[in-house]
């Protein structure tokens, strides 16, 4: 069997499968990318048996054939060759004979049987919804910080999506001691809501694949998730699992609200930081009439205050304990000049929004200081 196909193709195609491949699986088949040779393509797919991912790239081919092959191994010989067209060879033993014109000589690298690799059904979904990539992919960036990466509750190292009948997405993800929801309008339509709770790992691989152009399909049957993007589809498993009701946890009522410049809060909130310590990264707020006092205070390390003018209404003389980095995650995905603070007790959850987007709410549970 012979193959031509364009060099970087190729190391893109094989990128993308191999990069859910884990490093677990070396020893085994899954340790492999599978390649399906058709005429006028290569599908290149990878899986670690809860995500799978499979794209296609152009290529020519004298028939269809399969077979699979490490990806690592093959991207680092490729890699090393020139910027032009690589000739395929594979023999009966699925050894792959890889040729480049200009160089002299052969690179040999081994294969398997495609038939030891599991089957994997990328087949049309009922339900699926098209949504613009680069509104899918900043929806994502704003929320995923607030998703757990280490945590004995799976549905806390996810994303949620919930596509709705009245044409409206919303991305959720929490830890349960901080959230970010983001909802938008969108052109498709359903009969029945969406629900898809993804795994972190998932929308990760998402989101690095989803451009500024384009558009991406999406889709569930209640067990896996569907994503396709341009010419590569996504199939994963769902968390176990219901997702919490955010709904519930984030405040409806405020006793005060501040608003406040974005640029100079992050700024001050960053050189606090220099003086907190792990696993707390407290930082002391102290919301006045016309101005907020950010402090920090570690003994072994040292201390910092500073001020910045706001804007408040309701109450004012509230003192507020938060964890420093999960203040900064949020205030990182913040695109308005301004952004408000809701203050409904000093034990309770502060909401932050941007000013220019209200459909984008942040939320971190305060950390108790005395008086």
């Amino acid at each position: 069997m012979k193959i031509t196909a364009n060099k970087n193709d190729l190391i893109k195609g094989i990128s993308i499968g191999d990069s859910v491949i884990s490093s677990k699986n070396i020893n085994n088949i899954l340790g492999n990318c599978l390649f399906n040779i058709e005429k006028d393509y290569i599908y290149i797919t990878g899986t670690d048996n809860e995500i799978a991912i499979k794209t296609k790239i152009n290529a020519i081919a004298e028939d269809s054939f399969s077979f699979a092959v490490n990806g690592k191994k093959f991207l680092n010989i490729l890699k090393e060759l020139p910027d032009e067209e690589v000739n395929l060879d594979i023999d009966d033993s699925f050894a792959i004979n890889i040729k480049s014109k200009n160089i002299k000589g052969n690179y040999i690298i081994y294969g398997f049987s495609a038939e030891e690799f599991p089957v994997l059904n990328f087949r049309t979904f009922d339900k699926i919804i098209e949504l613009d990539q680069a509104i899918l992919k900043d929806m994502i960036k704003k929320v995923i910080y607030a998703a757990a990466v280490d945590t004995i509750k799976p549905v806390f190292n996810s994303v949620f999506f919930e596509i709705g009948q009245d044409n409206s997405i919303n991305v959720v993800a929490t830890d349960s001691r901080r959230l970010s929801i983001i909802s938008r309008n969108i052109d498709s339509s359903v009969d029945d809501n969406i629900k898809i709770i993804a795994p972190l790992k998932t929308v990760n691989e998402i989101l690095r694949l989803l451009g500024s152009s384009g558009k991406c399909k999406i889709s569930s049957d209640g067990n896996q998730c569907y994503f396709k993007i341009d010419d590569t589809e996504i199939l994963s498993r769902l968390v176990d699992g219901e997702y919490p009701n955010v709904k519930h946890i984030i405040p409806k009522d405020y006793i005060s609200k501040a608003t406040i410049e974005t640029s100079l809060f992050n700024e001050s909130l960053k050189r606090a930081m220099i003086f907190t310590k792990e696993p707390v990264y407290k930082i002391l707020l102290f919301f006045e009439k016309d101005r907020l006092r950010i402090e920090s205070n570690t003994p072994d390390l040292g201390k910092g205050e500073e001020e910045i003018a706001i804007e408040i209404e309701g109450n004012t003389d509230i003192n507020i304990g938060i964890n420093g980095v999960f203040l900064l995650d949020c205030i990182k995905t913040i695109d308005s000049k301004y952004f408000i603070v809701g203050i409904s007790g000093t034990s309770s959850p502060v909401t932050i929004i941007p000013e220019d987007d209200k459909n984008h709410i942040s939320v971190v549970m305060p950390i108790h200081i005395k008086s």
